[in-house]
């Protein structure tokens, strides 16, 4: 089992909808997958085709140590398995940061009881980071994907966290989102991400803006069915399969020398 941390430095990114769309291509692709709202926003199960805001989840075991978080768990049309966050008032909200922050190890305790095959992968969307949420996460994911949209405030936000994003998680990857190449200022901030990474933090996937996923997501469908040739949908698409190839080659065995036991 491998786990991806979905994060981002800035609100309204598009990470949570870019979550739920890799769950749900990944286990068309034959995946067995966890999705896990690490998010106080808790809307990581609308995005997966739920009816409502999940009133119970992850939260639950955190206000409550004798409650098993995997008790609020729920697997959508596409066989994802969902765990939502659940809904908490600001001060339960608080209790739930303080528990977090009292136990380093409390996240990566908790997926440890999950029963996924070697090839299997949770996918956590979790709070804005820096949050309570996304430390844990960052701490026990694999690989993380931190997704900003080419704006200059959020570009400047991730440049300005970028050292401690990489001091977080060995591998991180940069996910381009709601991209269009028509707008100067777009390619203007490109260049500036651009100059701030390196061959050893390249870009994972670049997924460029279209009007229809509002549209697809109010009729509780997907664009990449909807739209399966728009360049939107080829970018998830190839976003998808880079993953997939990424856990096909983690959860490969390693190679030992000859006559080794």
């Amino acid at each position: 089992m491998k786990t991806i941390a979905i994060v981002s430095t800035a609100g309204g990114t598009g990470r949570t909808t870019l979550t739920a769309a890799l769950a749900v291509l990944l286990a068309r692709r034959g995946r067995q997958v966890v999705a896990l709202d690490f998010d106080p926003q808790n809307m990581l199960g609308a995005q997966l085709g739920i009816d409502g805001l999940a009133a119970t989840g992850v939260s639950q075991a955190l206000l409550d140590a004798q409650t098993a978080w995997h008790g609020y768990t729920w697997r959508n049309a596409d066989g994802v398995l969902f765990v939502p966050y659940g809904a908490v008032s600001a001060a339960q909200s608080a209790q739930c940061d303080a528990r977090l922050g009292a136990a380093p190890r409390w996240l990566a305790d908790a997926l440890a009881e999950l029963d996924l095959p070697r090839d299997g992968v949770v996918l956590i969307d979790t709070a804005r980071y820096p949050s309570q949420q996304a430390e844990h996460a960052l701490r026990c994911a694999d690989l993380a994907l931190c997704v900003t949209p080419p704006e200059p405030a959020a570009c400047a936000t991730l440049i300005a966290r970028l050292a401690a994003l990489r001091g977080a998680c060995a591998h991180l990857r940069i996910v381009v989102n709601r991209l269009n190449p028509a707008r100067d200022m777009q390619r203007d901030v490109l260049a500036m991400l651009g100059a701030a990474l390196d061959d050893n933090l390249p870009l994972a996937q670049r997924v460029h803006v279209d009007a229809a996923m509002p549209e697809s997501f109010a009729r509780g469908t997907w664009l990449f069915d909807d739209a399966p040739h728009s360049q939107a949908s080829h970018d998830l698409q190839g976003l998808a399969n880079w993953l997939d190839a990424w856990l096909t080659e983690a959860a490969a065995p390693l190679d030992r020398p000859d006559g080794a036991s």
